[in-house]
């Protein structure tokens, strides 16, 4: 159940980039009314009870997740102005290999050797996917680098919520690091001076498209799975939005699809597979155990 849960996270979360790239409005603005949006349409499902009751430890990690998502969307939107829909995608879809390492190393939690195997088959075949459609220049590049860091932001989003979201139930723990998220960005905008409100009025719809679809059926719904698997899962299944992201690059943006693209969703599809096999496998032989 959790796997069907995560495969229908993907597909909402994959359709941000359709409203990222059709607003008009700064990045920074965009993400911010995406956290404050969503956090407005969780509010009356959060349990002030017990988000008053947590732990000082826990407040901090929220306060830590909360501040890297921000970030992360910031960068990310901001990287999709400067490259196309799939070299972005191609710098996140790293972000697998960043968990993995910080499991590693800082939670001593070391995935099998078939699953690592199994993983690093995902991450190359979401490689395949995006880099078919690379674009260099001054530019593109730094585009790819604001999307290899938002990578690097998101995995640290998850690695602190595998812990934290056992505390919490999902809309608690979600409003708390989206409240963190939206008064960092506001902040951003703030000091950047970048505008609130100047911008066409059809980007009020895309906001509340990114916060209903790729955050509250997205977003959410990993933060619900979280209690449930590991971060290494979890960001092993995005892999799957470097799929969908081909898919919308074809047909609302006129990116182009080659061989390479499409050998790489097989290998991409292929890998999750795997890899969520061999970790459903381990995870009853260490119970068994």
């Amino acid at each position: 159940m959790s796997y069907l849960i995560l495969f229908a996270a993907v597909f909402f979360l994959s359709t941000s980039v359709l409203f990222v790239k059709w607003t008009s409005a700064p990045a920074e603005t965009a993400a911010f009314y995406r956290m404050l949006i969503t956090c407005l349409m969780l509010l009356p499902f959060v349990d002030f009870k017990s988000l008053l009751g947590t732990r000082l430890m826990t407040r901090y990690a929220l306060l830590l997740s909360g501040t890297l998502l921000a970030f992360h969307f910031w960068l990310w939107f901001l990287s999709l102005d400067y490259t196309t829909v799939a070299s972005s995608t191609l710098f996140v879809t790293s972000s697998p290999i960043f968990v993995l390492i910080g499991n590693a190393l800082i939670f001593k939690k070391n995935p099998t050797r078939k699953g690592l195997a199994f993983a690093l088959i995902a991450v190359l075949g979401g490689m395949l996917v995006a880099a078919g459609d690379i674009q260099l220049g001054r530019e593109a590049l730094f585009g790819d680098l604001l999307a290899l860091i938002a990578a690097l932001l998101i995995a640290g989003y998850w690695l602190v919520g595998q812990h934290v979201r056992t505390e919490m139930n999902t809309n608690t723990y979600s409003f708390s690091v989206y409240v963190v998220a939206a008064v960092v960005l506001c902040f951003m905008l703030l000091i950047r001076g970048t505008t609130f409100t100047a911008f066409e009025s059809v980007n009020w719809w895309y906001f509340l498209a990114l916060a209903f679809f790729p955050t509250i059926l997205g977003h959410n719904l990993f933060n619900y799975a979280l209690a449930r698997v590991s971060a290494t899962v979890v960001s092993i299944t995005i892999l799957g939005e470097a799929l969908w992201g081909m898919l919308f690059g074809f047909v609302f943006f006129e990116e182009r699809l080659g061989v390479m693209q499409w050998i790489g969703a097989a290998v991409l599809l292929g890998g999750i597979y795997l890899f969520l096999k061999e970790d459903a496998r381990s995870t009853r032989t260490d119970v068994a155990s």
